[in-house]
């Protein structure tokens, strides 16, 4: 439980060194999956409205009903094919940065 609990243990640090992308949009490509009994989805629902404006590279937005917080280890024949259906309509970038086909 170490690695887990540090993690939540660094969420200081994560608000001081992310302090300058604040409100910075998030341009690239997204995906959202997540569960309706989660209870992130509720008491993050102000977030999850502001997905738009916030995320505005979100390709599909996906909530699981019937699913919690682990949502690949409750569903995970759906979370990987939604998973890899996203990646594989992503256009492919070569070493150069460029779009290839």
């Amino acid at each position: 439980m170490t690695g887990a609990l540090n993690r939540y243990r660094n969420m200081d640090r994560d608000w001081e060194d992310l302090a300058g992308f604040n409100g910075a949009p998030i341009k690239q490509p997204s995906l959202f999956i997540g569960g309706s009994l989660d209870a992130s989805t509720t008491w993050m629902a102000d977030a999850i409205d502001a997905y738009p404006a916030a995320l505005p590279g979100l390709v599909s937005s996906h909530l699981l009903d019937g699913c919690g917080h682990w949502i690949q280890q409750e569903r995970p024949d759906e979370v990987n094919q939604l998973l890899t259906d996203w990646l594989t309509a992503l256009p492919a970038v070569g070493p150069s940065g460029r779009r290839v086909r």
